[in-house]
This record gives C-alpha cells, structure tokens and sequence, in this order.
C-alpha cells in the first residue's frame, strides 16, 4: 500500500448477552463467547480514538443490559466520534441517558412491525415496553430513529412501522433484510428476494408520501428499484470500515464468521493492515469474474456484484451476485 488509510468507521458488535429471544436474531451465536475484558475495550476504543475514526456503532446483544456500557461510553466521550447504537428499545437507564445525551449519541431502536407483529417476532408485551421507553428517549432529548429487520413475516407491514416512525417522533427508518443465518435460517423466516422488493416498494412510496427519510441497510441495488430523493442507501464494498465482533476478532462481515485477524494479541492499527492487504478483501472490492447480470448492469461500479455476504452463504462465492436483486435469476 503506498499509502496508510485509516478506517472511517467501526461496527462493534461489543457483546452477545440479550435479554430477549428474537426469532431472525444473527448474533446469538455470540453469547457464549470470551467477550474483551473491560481493559480490552478500553484499550480497544483509546485505539479508535488515535487512528482517528469518526464513526462507531455499537451494538450486540442487547448493549443497555451490560455493565460495561456507560464506561465504554465515558471513554468514547473523550474522543470526536460520532457513535450510534442499536437497541431493542426493552430497556431504558436514566444513569446512561444522561450520557447519551451529553454525546448528541443516536439510538436506533427495533421495531418490527404493529403490536401483534413485534411482539410475535420478539416475546409478548415487548411493543408495549419499546413504546413507553420511545418516549423516555423523547423526553430525555435523546435523538432516536426506528429500525425494522425484514423477514417473511413482517414484510406486508413496512407502511405501518413508517407510520408509527413520523408519529412517534423517530428522526429516521433505517430498513434491513434479515440474513439467511442464524436464527432467521432455522426458523425459516429470512427474507425472500420477491418479499423483499415488494416491501422495498412501500418504502419508495410511503418516504414519497410522508416526506420521511428512510435508510436502507445491506441493500446496494437499491438503486434499481428505488426512486424518491427521501431514501438513502449505500454499498459496503465501498465502504472503508471494519466489523468487530465481542471477542475482539476483525470480521470480514459481522453476519458471516470470517475472521481476518484480532485486536487481542495486537493493535487496531495493525489489525487495520493486516485488513486492508488481505487477499478476500481486494476480491470482494475488484471482482475479478462477476456474472453476466452483474457485468451489464448500470449501477455495476457501485454495487459490484451486491452484498457479497449473501453471495456467499448461498453460494459459497462472495462475487456470485446478490439473491436479493431484482435482476438475479433465483430467490431465496
């Protein structure tokens, strides 16, 4: 590498202990893991700080639940990074609200569906609690947003999170499909590519109708199917970030059990080098063969060949083209 680029982002999966059950959750895998030591995190985060990042997200797990999170967070207070978590919105800690606060930290907070959705998703009378801690956050000047996991059976439902979203007061819907792993395979509710592009529709037409800014994650065909300017998406192959898992492992993906290299036995800086000159890394950026649907599409440079972690669990190729895409010739 001639020359030294930093990571503009960490996704920091920073434990795997949850209070709930979820039926599509990936990171359950997680929670019999030898997390980081409190002194690992805070190393790990004093790292992030120096190599200059500007963007942590944190998630789990269920990060409120864990007695590490306010000093993870007194820490990354004393560094300017932007920093977001993802909650399931059950619990809700006046100690770390302060803190959250005092970051201008974003919450994003899940939200499958109506009452009857979310709750069959997550665990009875789930819904009820998320909304009643919505307007804690409210109440606190926390800035929050809704986030909704696409699977088989909330797909119908997008209008009505949208819906909820604006009345509740949510700065943003952030939109991802559920992963053919974890429990989302076993209970075989991931996500299909027809189910998917259907609930992708609603959220062009309802962001056009409300004027809501909606944000698609793991979706970098978007531009394919979606047309109104309140959408935004984006492509990870383009992306200059790393995913850190509870053990302290470099991910190549946090849905897939890559592991490229460690911050445990050296520093992020060096993990970061070890990343960016590995060799699965440069063929998922440069796709050295992509399909012919892949070769001819107009967004190719963009998207190259889609979200290479569904690539690979279906077919075992990271470049084989997304089973999500409008334009591919299978369906999940």
């Amino acid at each position: 590498m001639s020359k030294m680029r930093r990571p503009d982002y960490v996704i920091w999966i920073f434990t795997g202990k949850c209070n709930l059950n979820c039926k599509h959750c990936y990171a359950y895998r997680f929670r019999t893991v030898k997390e980081l030591t409190l002194e690992e995190k805070l190393r790990l985060i004093k790292e992030i700080g120096e190599l200059g990042v500007d963007y942590v997200g944190l998630s789990g797990g269920e990060p409120l639940i864990h007695p590490h999170f306010p000093l993870m967070l007194k820490a990354l207070r004393e560094y300017e990074i932007y920093v977001s978590m993802v909650t399931n919105g059950t619990v809700f800690k006046d100690e770390v609200a302060g803190i959250l606060s005092d970051m201008n930290m974003f919450v994003n907070i899940s939200v499958d569906g109506p009452r009857e959705i979310h709750d069959a998703i997550r665990g009875t009378g789930v819904f009820d609690k998320v909304m009643e801690n919505v307007e804690k956050y409210r109440k606190h000047g926390i800035r929050y947003g809704f986030v909704m996991t696409i699977t088989k059976l909330n797909y119908k439902y997008v209008d009505q999170v949208i819906a909820l979203a604006v009345e509740k007061g949510a700065e943003r819907l952030s939109i991802l499909p559920a992963m053919p792993t974890g429990k989302a395979l076993i209970n075989n509710i991931a996500v299909g590519r027809d189910e998917y592009l259907e609930a992708l529709k609603i959220v062009d037409e309802k962001a056009e109708e409300y004027k809501y800014p909606v944000s698609l994650w793991c979706t970098p065909f978007a531009p394919l199917v979606i047309k109104s300017k309140y959408v935004s998406y984006s492509s990870c192959r383009l992306s200059e970030g790393i995913d850190i898992d509870p053990e302290g492992n470099i991910l190549l993906c946090d849905i897939l059990d890559v592991k490229i290299t460690s911050i445990r036995d050296k520093t992020l800086l060096e993990a970061w080098k070890i990343y960016l000159n590995h060799p699965i890394l440069r063929y998922i950026n440069e796709p050295p063969n992509p399909p012919n649907m892949c070769r001819k599409c107009p967004i190719f440079n963009y998207c190259r060949t889609g979200c290479y972690a569904r690539s690979y669990l279906l077919y075992k190729d990271y470049n084989k083209g997304d089973p999500l895409c409008p334009r591919t010739r299978y369906n999940l």
